[in-house]
């Protein structure tokens, strides 16, 4: 049997390309955004970061809060860092599309978003059969 090299997983994390609303900031440690942050989209997800578009660059390095918007009544919260970064025309529009790896995540807001992603897997998997 061979196996094709582009489909051997990677990752530690499944990833999932997902468009979300997430709202972030500079790191205070308060997981309650009431006003002060940012809004970006994400571009994929896996339990261990996110892909960010953003409307400016945020530096290498830097620490942040992040609440990720899975459904209107699910929103997690997570302190990620920023691992880099790159310049995308996305829709015509050029944006930064940046890295982020979580540093902390709750591990209830951890099952949740797991549980996001495989069963929106799961759907994928269906409608191709």
């Amino acid at each position: 049997m061979t196996v094709d090299p582009k489909k051997i997983q990677k990752r530690r994390f499944v990833r999932l390309d997902a468009v979300l609303s997430a709202k972030y900031r500079r790191y205070t440690g308060n997981p309650v955004f009431q006003s002060n942050f940012n809004v970006g989209k994400t571009i994929n997800l896996s339990v261990g970061g996110v892909k960010l578009s953003v409307s400016t660059p945020i530096p290498t390095g830097t620490k942040l809060d992040m609440e990720l918007e899975l459904s209107e009544s699910v929103k997690l919260y997570a302190v990620g860092k920023v691992i880099g970064g790159e310049e995308k025309v996305i829709d015509g529009i050029s944006r930064r599309i940046e890295k982020i790896s979580f540093l902390e995540v709750d591990k209830e807001d951890q099952d949740l978003m797991m549980k996001y992603i495989f069963n929106h897997l799961r759907k994928v998997v269906r409608k191709n059969k």
